[in-house]
């Protein structure tokens, strides 16, 4: 039986590129993809590393990454996602909440025009609340209307709209690089907010009450 290990040690929001990647082999061996995906692996590694020169701890102030956590403190952000940005969405919120720990939301389009979206119109009575679209240029055109549309809608309500776009050729890659910019973007709001993204307590407290 073929065994693609991932390496030990990591917290599982740190190993996520070393998870993916092998859910990707195991699609290639089962036969789901057309082809072998390393030359796809490759090149995100390659995108992702141009990243770490655009936008990581080197990079100005004034960067997208560093730009976009500046707005972000006192806020609740609420990350939207459609078609491949979907999962990215999710990955987002999670970060939020794991590394400076604050309540985050995320949803897809179109689900939340079933609800979600009547929340915005009273959502500055509650708080501050600041909606982020992940876009890609695979989106649908109907996806992409949609998103535009309700971004305006947002905006029209009182609250901050960013949009981010992911970057690269292949799914794969923009969709690495949309998680790598939140991933940055979380560990940066911890820098503003002075919080270190590393202690689980209240997660372990409950897993140890669980036994």
């Amino acid at each position: 039986m073929p065994v693609i290990g991932v390496p030990s040690g990591f917290l599982p929001r740190a190993a996520v590129a070393y998870m993916t990647t092998s859910v990707y082999e195991v699609a290639a061996l089962a036969g789901v993809l057309p082809e072998s995906p390393e030359a796809e692996i490759e090149a995100a590694a390659t995108l992702l590393e141009e990243l770490v020169g655009q936008l990581g701890p080197e990079a100005p102030h004034d960067s997208s990454a560093k730009a976009l956590a500046a707005c972000l403190p006192g806020h609740v952000p609420v990350v939207y996602g459609g078609g491949i940005t979907a999962p990215a969405a999710r990955r987002w919120k999670g970060q939020f909440n794991e590394n400076p720990g604050i309540h985050s939301f995320w949803n897809d389009l179109p689900e939340l025009y079933h609800n979600e979206i009547m929340g915005w119109e009273t959502a500055n009575r509650f708080g501050k609340f600041t909606a982020i679209f992940l876009s890609d240029q695979g989106l649908h055109e109907r996806t992409r209307k949609r998103l535009d549309l309700t971004a305006r809608l947002i905006q029209d309500e009182g609250s901050d709209v960013h949009i981010v776009k992911s970057e690269g050729d292949t799914p794969f890659e923009r969709v690495m690089s949309l998680v790598f910019i939140g991933d940055l973007v979380s560990i940066y709001l911890c820098a503003a907010t002075d919080t270190d993204p590393s202690p689980m307590d209240v997660i372990e407290r409950l897993k140890a009450e669980l036994g």
